[in-house]
């Protein structure tokens, strides 16, 4: 693997945790959330094996983040012994319920090879499916797919199709991937101005992080 493709999977790598962990900033609103809530507070306190229970409780009462939690906590060993195919099992009962995040979740897995075996065309298909529920960080992971031709056929002009819907609603690394291609004019017209257009959307975008 060359220099460059090891950078993407470094991306790839950052945004998968980035997303997982994400669900310790959702609010709650139904009764299976707030015990998911309770089991964010636990995790951020560092009660892992308590937020493991919460997650527990929250996934039995339906919640489908609770499921993707309790995966991504065996998978890695959190608060409980590592056990891949009991993580995988969690996950893969949300994303069959089409669950976006379970779906990118597992896409992302089988993309990076972690708790599961590395197959880029199941990465593929979870992560089409997270991307047509309008996921946006499965937009970009496929767009970095198509780039390279990785478990599909490699396409310049789906990558931009895939970067450019994630950075209309405000994906960063979208926004990089589209300046950069406006400016070397690959998988689309070369366009400076356009270039230039999402070089201060992505400033604006920092900022408002």
């Amino acid at each position: 693997m060359n220099n460059f493709a090891k950078s993407h999977n470094l991306i790839f790598l950052k945004l998968i945790f980035l997303i997982i962990f994400s669900f310790f900033c959702h609010s709650s609103i139904f009764a299976e959330d707030s015990l998911y809530e309770r089991g964010k507070q636990l995790v951020e306190q560092k009660e892992y094996g308590k937020a493991l229970k919460a997650f527990e409780l929250a996934s039995k009462a339906g919640s489908m983040d609770a499921l993707t939690a309790l995966g991504v906590m065996h998978i890695g060993g959190i608060g409980v012994k590592q056990d891949n195919s009991k993580g995988y099992k969690y996950i893969k009962t949300a994303a069959d319920q089409s669950d976006p995040k379970a779906q990118y979740t597992l896409g992302a897995l089988y993309y990076l090879g972690a708790g599961v075996a590395k197959d880029l065309n199941k990465a593929f298909y979870w992560l089409n499916l997270a991307s047509e529920q309008g996921y946006l960080d499965a937009k970009y992971n496929l767009g970095i797919m198509y780039e390279f031709g990785e478990g599909v056929d490699q396409s310049n002009e789906k990558a931009y199709k895939n970067f450019i819907f994630a950075a209309r609603q405000g994906n960063v690394e979208s926004q990089i991937k589209v300046s950069e291609m406006y400016k070397n004019g690959i998988g689309t017209e070369k366009n400076l101005e356009k270039s230039d257009y999402w070089l201060k959307k992505i400033e604006e975008s920092k900022v408002a992080n």
